[in-house]
């Protein structure tokens, strides 16, 4: 099979080469095939699921996440706060 990349799929491929991202441009496919692979796998499980078990895999994601982030006060989200230095 031989893949064609247009000139801007060509640019991210050497970018990421240039970055260190990818050893070899070969890389990619094997990266996009385990993206799509993962995708597979979630949309099968998750289709697989009940609306319960949706609902309690999503509270439970939900509640992985740290609930001692500190509270920003009304000042530091105020549009005059935010926009000061724009002059808005």
């Amino acid at each position: 099979m031989v893949i064609a990349l247009n000139a801007e799929q060509e640019r991210v491929v050497d970018q990421a080469l240039e970055a260190g991202l990818i050893e070899k441009a070969e890389d990619v496919l094997e990266l996009g095939v385990g993206t799509i692979r993962q995708r597979l796998e979630t949309a099968s499980h998750s289709s697989m699921l009940s609306k319960e078990e949706r609902k309690r895999a999503l509270r439970e994601w939900i509640d992985s996440f740290p609930t001692d982030t500190p509270v920003l006060s009304d000042e530091a989200i105020s549009r005059e706060s935010i926009y000061a230095d724009r002059g808005l």
